[in-house]
């Protein structure tokens, strides 16, 4: 890279004053984006489409940092994100459930018998530097960030097997609301706010195409398991592509699961645990390489990322259960000169979710 530190970004940052047009503009960008994933349910309908037997559960996700132990005055680098998803199961005349049979018959072979799901999802997520206390430029940090999107998802999940197709839509920056939000969880929480949200990631679209295969292999009478999984990620703002193991045991559920996506999966009462790692290579991250507001950003994405994660999921009654999961992840940048505590990252994730069926 050969951009310099004093020179100032062309386009100014967004002004103060400007914050509660932001974060209008956030709100209709959210609106829209409910609005697409319905039109994109709505491209297949089927008298069966209103039912409420087609309901297969419904996921709220909060991930932060101080979810791991991580003090307050810690904060840093992927900070917050929060996610709700919910899932209707595809009739095998819809157009989904039939582009997915044509997959596996045709491309990557799913277990007998698998159904095929519509997931719906929404999501923001937050990026700050190490040190908030500051409007300076801070080029040799994580630049402060946000992203907000929705994906439209279409997953054939089985006893052994799962594939998942999905397309995301969003922004990032100004309208993605990071810093209405940050601030007022920070003025819940009476921590000072951030400063430097005027020098965030500038503005972008969210395009992406997901991709995800997983596979459950038994070890010990249906009580432990191993789950591999593999997944690419193409498009704006980031492009990458993963391979992963998991350990589980326990009350297990009938079919490959992973943090962070959509359950599917049959599962009894009761609580299993899992450990696993992954690797992933990374051709892009515009959160971390991102032309920003005022001034020119030092800090280029890691090209490979490891992260090891361990948790626990509780099903405390038929239709209601809670997971947590604590996540350690390698440094995912790099500078000419080192920020402060540039140690790998700890995250942790919170998980209410709701299967009438």
């Amino acid at each position: 890279m050969s951009r310099k530190i004093g020179r100032k970004s062309s386009q100014p940052a967004p002004m103060a004053p400007m914050v509660g047009l932001v974060g209008l503009v956030g709100l209709v960008d959210l609106v829209g984006l409910t609005a697409v994933l319905l039109l994109g349910g709505a491209l297949c309908p089927t008298p069966a489409q209103a039912d409420d037997s087609r309901l297969l559960g419904i996921e709220i996700q909060l991930d932060n940092d101080q979810f791991a132990f991580t003090p307050g005055s810690q904060e840093r680098w992927y900070t917050s994100g929060v996610f709700a998803r919910w899932a209707l199961e595809s009739d095998p005349t819809d157009l989904d459930a039939r582009l997915s049979a044509a997959w596996c018959a045709n491309v990557i072979a799913c277990d007998a018998g698998a159904r095929t799901a519509r997931v719906w999802s929404i999501g923001q997520a937050m990026y700050t530097p190490a040190y908030l206390g500051t409007t300076a430029p801070q080029p040799y940090d994580w630049p402060y960030a946000a992203s907000l999107s929705a994906t439209l998802s279409s997953i054939v999940h089985g006893e052994r097997t799962r594939q998942s197709l999905g397309l995301s839509l969003g922004v990032i920056g100004p309208a993605a609301l990071g810093e209405p939000v940050q601030n007022l969880v920070h003025q819940i929480i009476n921590n000072p706010p951030p400063l430097g949200w005027g020098l965030q990631v500038r503005a972008q679209p969210v395009v992406e195409l997901n991709w995800s295969g997983m596979v459950a292999a038994p070890i010990s009478a249906g009580r432990i398991d191993l789950v591999g999984r593999a997944l690419v990620q193409l498009g704006n703002p980031v492009t990458q592509a993963g391979v992963g193991a998991m350990v589980r045991a326990g009350a297990l559920p009938q079919g490959p699961e992973w943090p962070g996506e959509m359950a599917l999966s049959r599962r009894p009462q009761g609580l299993h645990v899992y450990a696993g790692a992954e690797v992933r290579g990374v051709a892009r991250n515009i959160l971390i390489d991102g032309e920003t507001y005022g001034y020119d950003s030092l800090v280029q994405h890691r090209p490979w990322v490891a992260e090891a994660i361990g948790g626990a999921s509780w099903a405390f009654s038929k239709a209601w259960s809670v997971d947590y999961s604590l996540s350690v992840r390698t440094v995912e940048f790099t500078a000419p000169l080192e920020p402060r505590a540039l140690n790998p990252q700890r995250i942790g994730m919170i998980l209410l979710r709701w299967t009438p069926h």
